[in-house]
């Protein structure tokens, strides 16, 4: 019976990513690959018809801070954040 207690190596290790929603109108990604921030960018541009406000590293994370406010939990932008 082994009883290597190593932890695995480097390369074999998960890599984590974390996407949140910030205030009522930003998404951040934490750790993503500049190919899937491109992604997330196209999808928000033909998905939100009211497009972004702006984008920018922040704190170590990417952020894209879109037109209108589609977190903020009241009113038509709420509906139409969820449809």
């Amino acid at each position: 019976m082994s009883t290597d207690n190593a932890l695995p190596s480097a390369s074999s290790l998960h890599q984590h990513a974390c996407l949140t929603l910030n205030q009522s109108d930003c998404l951040r990604l934490i750790r993503f690959p500049t190919t899937i921030i491109s992604v997330v960018r196209q999808t928000i541009l033909s998905s939100w018809h009211r497009g972004l406000q702006n984008e920018k590293e922040y704190g170590g994370a990417y952020e894209f801070k879109l037109n209108g406010n589609p977190w903020h939990g009241q009113g038509s932008e709420a509906v139409e954040s969820r449809v």
